[in-house]
């Protein structure tokens, strides 16, 4: 049985770059929101990011028809992350995407 639509967990790295004082000031004061342990994958993209501000990481969740391929997941959830650095104004660098559909992730269970 195939599913109509394919869920994608895309994830995006890169590195901050050119930040003003304020810019990392903000980043500073925002970092208990940003950390990567708290990161859930939204369609709207979530940004990470640690005290050195330097490597940040947005999380997507994409979801698209099923006949689509892989990659034009990767390159939504990378957009998705272009967005998000643009509307907060983050000079950026370095970015790399990888997209992992749900449906193809396969689930060990122990002591089946």
């Amino acid at each position: 049985m195939s599913s109509e639509v394919r869920t994608y967990r895309v994830v995006t790295r890169g590195e901050f770059q050119n930040l003003s004082d304020d810019q990392r000031t903000k980043l500073r004061d925002e970092l208990d929101q940003h950390d990567l342990l708290l990161a859930a994958y939204t369609e709207t993209g979530t940004l990470s990011y640690d005290a050195e501000l330097r490597p940040f990481t947005i999380r997507c969740l994409v979801v698209q028809p099923a006949g689509r391929a892989d990659q034009e997941a990767a390159d939504t959830g990378a957009l998705v992350a272009l967005e998000l650095l643009d509307a907060a104004g983050l000079d950026h660098h370095r970015l790399r995407t990888t997209a992992s559909c749900l449906e193809d992730v396969k689930i060990n269970r122990r002591g089946k």
